[in-house]
């Protein structure tokens, strides 16, 4: 068997490790493996990556299309070389991530036609095209449609991302796996790289919010929530609001909330250790990988149901909290009280934090993919 997957940055700690995974089975089994990767990372991004290929530390077959920011690679160019590494490599099962990329109607057109195999990585969890202008949510649904119709089998990322498929008319038996991990071993060793921030002691308990600072990820309304909390909120991560959101912290004289910047990944372990909870209130979120990191450190998650990881990693109740949203008044009535038993509960929490994290186990989802590839390439 041949395996052949498009994935878009190398730099990805979730999922570089899974294609390693992938790759000792496919040696195991005498099986031949090719991960095509469109570039290193992000525009943004570059600063923390300090990137050599020859000293990159997972192992697998790995080819890079570009060393520029993804933002700035022609979506002809990527398509061009997906045609031409097609061609070449002759595979029996394609993995592509997602069905955003401009390539991926034709390319899947071409496999098709040449009778390979094909699987989608989904990671939504709504239409993102719902809010937009009528024609175009209606040309975007019928595209969508055609890649779905075309693709053979689906690696989901959880029961949030199933319901998407289902309502895009996937039926049940196409979807060959619904987990999602990231490389633990490797977070797990960062822990003693300490961050000090002059303005919030060590021993003062404070949430943690880790991600991109952007529209979708509700960050001015989080900040209304923290002027009623009598806790500070560290945010680690820079985006285009990253000025909007200090010029509302010092106007509005929220001294309980720290503005942290980038910190690379190889740094975090550490703040999510000495956090008391981790704080995901987004209204588009495709999973939230932030919460297995929270998880595997045993740290419950405050998040909203919008993060395709509600009510599957994080449970209500079991590993956090899940609101419906969070300007709605009863809700963060229920984070409050939430955090008011958290002192009480947190041994609770950390104990069934690290048994629902053995579930979202690298080698168990490298075993369900894998088996995936096995299972279209047989019949």
């Amino acid at each position: 068997m041949r395996i052949l997957i498009f994935h878009n940055l190398l730099w990805s700690q979730y999922k570089s490790v899974v294609f390693e995974k992938v790759a000792e089975i496919c040696v195991e089994n005498q099986d031949e493996l090719l991960v095509i990767e469109t570039t290193i990372t992000e525009a943004g991004r570059e600063d923390l990556v300090d990137f050599d290929l020859s000293t990159y530390p997972y192992k697998f077959p790995v080819k890079l299309l570009s060393t520029k920011p993804l933002q700035h690679i022609s979506p002809w160019k990527v398509g061009f070389e997906w045609f031409k590494i097609i061609l070449q490599f002759k595979p029996d099962v394609i993995n592509f991530t997602g069905y955003a990329e401009a390539a991926a109607l034709p390319t899947l057109l071409l496999c098709k036609l040449l009778g390979i195999k094909t699987i989608m990585t989904i990671e939504s969890v709504r239409n993102q095209s719902e809010k937009q202008d009528g024609i175009i949510h209606l040309s975007k649904s019928i595209i969508k449609s055609a890649i779905f119709k075309l693709t053979t089998g689906f690696f989901s990322y959880g029961i949030n991302s199933n319901q998407f498929l289902f309502r895009s008319g996937v039926a049940k038996k196409k979807i060959l796996s619904f987990l999602n991990s990231f490389d633990k071993i490797k977070f797990k060793q960062q822990l003693g790289n300490e961050i000090s921030n002059p303005l919030v002691p060590n021993n003062q308990p404070y949430l943690l919010y880790v991600g991109r600072l952007s529209e979708e990820k509700n960050l001015f309304e989080l900040l209304n929530l923290m002027k009623e909390l009598p806790y500070t909120l560290k945010m680690a991560g820079n985006g285009p609001l990253y000025d909007e959101l200090q010029e509302m912290i010092q106007s509005e004289q929220i001294a309980n909330v720290h503005l942290l910047g980038t910190v690379a990944w190889s740094e975090l372990a550490d703040l999510y250790k000495n956090a008391s909870s981790l704080v995901l209130v987004s209204t588009s979120e495709t999973w939230g990988m932030v919460a297995n990191e929270a998880q595997e450190l045993g740290k419950p998650v405050i998040c909203t149901e919008a993060c395709g990881c509600a009510n599957d990693l994080i449970i209500d109740g079991f590993t956090g909290l899940v609101i419906k949203r969070l300007d709605d008044s009863t809700e963060r009535e229920r984070i409050k009280h939430f955090l008011d038993k958290l002192p009480l509960n947190a041994a609770k929490y950390h104990e069934n934090s690290l048994r629902n994290s053995k579930i979202f186990e690298v080698d168990k989802l490298a075993s369900e993919m894998y088996q995936g590839f096995r299972k279209l390439t047989i019949n």
